[in-house]
């Protein structure tokens, strides 16, 4: 899944922190979305890049395995 926005980009900079919670910016917000989207996506065994530059947008990507049809548990546990 990919979300592109047309905003003022990051900069090289601030890049790598966005991850962090509380990190922004900004003074208004809770700053834990991207936080929180990464912990769950790397739960699931997935993966979130980014991909920014100033004056030219932001590009979240997240990368979920797919489930082959009619195969292995679609809830996250395993059977021993």
């Amino acid at each position: 899944m990919r979300v592109q926005d047309d905003s003022s980009g990051i900069s090289a900079e601030l890049l790598p922190r966005v991850f962090e919670p509380h990190f922004s910016t900004r003074s208004t917000g809770t700053e834990l979305g991207l936080a929180i989207v990464r912990r769950l996506v790397e739960s699931w065994g997935g993966l979130v890049t980014i991909d920014s530059a100033p004056g030219r947008g932001t590009t979240v990507t997240v990368h979920l395995r797919s489930w082959p049809e009619g195969g292995g548990d679609r809830g996250g546990s395993q059977a021993s």
